[in-house]
């Protein structure tokens, strides 16, 4: 099963992993139109294009537009809001992606004014959605991001999930973001423990296998075949059929031969047998979609073992319900439930999935030897995939005219704002001419007020920022130690005011450091800033031993780049504890984040007097302090590595002179570019 069947696969029972939509009663909502409140009244013919939208455009369009013109003329831009949104939702599931597009930006603004969360979460999910389905994943995943950010904000988990799901599947349609990918996925399935969601949890575990499935080496591979059982196992005991189907359909493709690792892993016969175990629990659902997909594995299979007859026999059905869903499911409405995605994913999945029948009938006549017919299926092989990318092409040009149409929009409703403007400071100086002697005293006192009001905020805000990089800071057992001696020093000489500095400073730190403890992963820039505010708090403890620098990598996107929180902090501090400290001279620290391999290089390097002059003077000295940095921050890469594919390297560098002797240490970590 090669990796693009596998994505496919993965899209095809998308519409199952979303939460299904609550399904009113349109001839009861239709009852409710007699209302006397006609904001009631506004909600209630929203509901019904928000149902209508995947089932019929027309009805969804009428009602959407009945809701904004009651809305316009009695001033309600909630329900103007949501009858833009749920016009935007018949144009997408009409697979006209530019005025879902248009009518989606032109909701936003209404939405924000009225503070809808929820509904600013579900119009940033579908702005992903659709840059997502003509294949703009740089551009759907900002949407994204911002459909994360108020589902957080609105508490609605189940919804989360959704959005997390959705750029687990976005950065897996990019080889080279994998670990992103499964970053996501584990989100899923913490977001799913939280909330002791069993068939969100299945979900969440099937997706996990299906990235492992898709490795290139044994052990990661293998990891697939837990995930999944993982998921079978809770897919029995709730009952569900397409869970079942996936996972045994992904299940058969580990052994299958189109496996690149087929010779470690390969077993046709088993492949078989998980095939026709996904061929009966797929019949219970009753999607002829999801069954010609497995009709197609078994005939690649009868192919390779010369079995040309029962692969004509399941090429056949194949065809056969191929056929019937294009007649029933794009035209009907079957079911009560309504899955978001169900009609535009698959729309895109029926296409693809006669390409790959074109493909296998393409294998079959080769392998017949009719090559005459092979050539004519290999014909439409490539017909139908030029077609649908004219299809996914032409929507990305309609999008950037939309999105181009929308900027010009923009641009005039700025310069008229601008002219209304200068036509407002016009009037106000015409009437600035006619106030008198006393209203101008008032208006220079206010300016005078205002503008020592300003040069004090300022005064205050540059104290603020200086006092938030000097107070922040990593911390261990023996840095506290030392903190609250240094405190402890300052009590007993009667330096109150330097005790005080010093004790609120640390208390700060505690507090940050607090915080960043419940976190896996931080932004960059704030791993940069907090240690950055430990090297200025500890500059202060060792005033004039030793200066520092933080050199970042313009390639990297401080704002969006996840690492693990506190790594070099230990290594920092034996920079300064063992290895300036002993210098007769001032010390240096340098700190690199750049980009290399894939990986961001994370370095700390210092010219101090290196690990074994360290241990040889402080054996003299028979100091206290026992740094446990390397076996502490070794057993902790070993936890974080056990969580993802590509592993956190660390190495220990003593650096030497031209004389042999030791001038420093560099620590170097390896770190996986993770995203959010």
């Amino acid at each position: 099963m090669t990796w693009f069947r596998i994505v496919n696969l993965y899209l095809l029972f998308l519409p199952c992993f979303m939460a299904p939509a609550q399904n009113p009663d349109p001839d009861s909502l239709k009852r409710l139109l007699s209302a006397s409140d006609l904001h009631q009244r506004v909600m209630v013919l929203n509901r019904l294009a928000d149902y209508y939208a995947p089932v019929n455009f027309d009805s969804s369009i009428m009602y959407s537009a009945q809701a904004m013109r009651i809305g316009t003329v009695y001033g309600d831009p909630e329900g103007i809001g949501l009858a833009r949104l749920y016009t935007g939702n018949a144009y997408y599931y009409k697979l006209d992606m530019k005025n879902a597009l248009l009518s989606y930006l032109s909701a936003q603004k209404l939405l924000e004014e009225c503070n809808l969360r929820d509904k600013l979460g579900d119009l940033n999910q579908q702005l992903g959605n659709v840059n997502f389905f003509i294949r703009r994943p740089e551009k759907a995943m900002p949407y994204y991001r911002k459909a994360v950010e108020y589902y957080q904000a609105s508490g609605n988990e189940q919804s989360l999930f959704g959005a997390f799901h959705a750029m687990s599947m976005t950065f897996f349609w990019n080889e080279q973001s994998r670990d992103s990918s499964l970053f996501y996925a584990f989100k899923c399935l913490g977001n799913a423990g939280k909330r002791s969601d069993r068939v969100h949890e299945a979900i969440a575990l099937t997706m996990i296998g299906m990235i492992y499935s898709t490795e290139t080496s044994v052990p990661e591979k293998q990891k697939a075949l837990l995930y999944c059982d993982s998921a079978v196992k809770i897919a029995i005991v709730t009952n569900d059929h397409v869970q079942l189907s996936i996972n045994y359909i992904n299940l058969g493709g580990y052994y299958d031969r189109s496996s690149p690792l087929f010779e470690v892993t390969g077993n046709l016969q088993t492949a078989r047998y998980f095939y026709h175990k996904a061929w009966e629990a797929c019949k219970m659902i009753g999607n002829g979609l999801y069954e010609t997909l497995i009709l197609d594995y078994l005939a690649e299979i009868d192919i390779e073992e010369g079995k040309y007859q029962q692969a004509e026999a399941h090429l056949k059905l194949s065809e056969k319900l191929l056929q019937e869903y294009s007649h029933s499911q794009f035209h009907t409405y079957a079911g009560d439930v309504l899955y978001p995605f169900l009609k535009v994913n698959n729309y895109f999945l029926f296409r693809r999935e006669k390409n790959a029948l074109y493909k296998v009938r393409f294998k079959l006549a080769t392998a017949k030897g009719d090559y005459q017919e092979a050539v004519e299926y290999q014909r439409l092989y490539y017909q139908s995939l030029d077609s649908l990318r004219a299809v996914q092409e032409g929507q990305q040009l309609e999008l950037l005219i939309a999105e181009a149409e929308v900027d010009k929009t923009d641009q005039k409703f700025r310069m008229l704002s601008q002219e209304s403007e200068l036509n407002r400071l016009r009037l106000s100086r015409s009437r600035a001419i006619f106030i008198g002697t006393s209203s101008t005293v008032v208006i220079f006192s206010l300016f005078g007020l205002l503008f020592f009001q300003r040069k004090r905020f300022r005064a205050e805000q540059r104290s603020i920022v200086m006092e938030q990089r000097l107070l922040r800071a990593q911390m261990n057992p023996h840095f506290l130690f030392n903190s609250l001696a240094s405190i402890q020093n300052y009590i007993i000489n009667q330096d109150t005011d330097q005790a005080s500095i010093y004790l609120s400073r640390f208390s700060k730190l505690v507090r940050n450091i607090l915080d960043n403890s419940t976190e896996e992963h931080v932004p960059l820039e704030k791993e940069i800033e907090t240690i950055r505010n430990y090297l200025d708090l500890q500059k202060v403890r060792y005033a004039g031993k030793f200066d520092f620098k933080i050199d970042v990598d313009s390639k990297l996107d401080e704002e969006n780049t996840l690492i693990p929180p506190m790594l070099a902090q230990p290594f920092i501090e034996n920079s300064i504890e063992h290895g300036i400290k002993h210098k007769e001279t001032n010390g240096h620290i340098d700190i690199r984040f750049r980009m290399e391999d894939g990986l961001i290089r994370f370095e700390v390097e210092d010219d101090g007097v290196g690990r074994e002059k360290a241990r040889d003077i402080e054996g003299t000295q028979r100091s206290k302090h026992r740094s446990m940095a390397t076996s502490i921050t070794r057993d902790r890469l070993e936890a974080i590595n056990k969580k993802q594919k590509r592993k956190i390297r660390m190495e220990i560098i003593d650096l030497k002179d031209e004389s042999g002797e030791g001038c420093g240490t560099k620590v170097t970590f390896g770190i996986p570019v993770v995203v959010r």
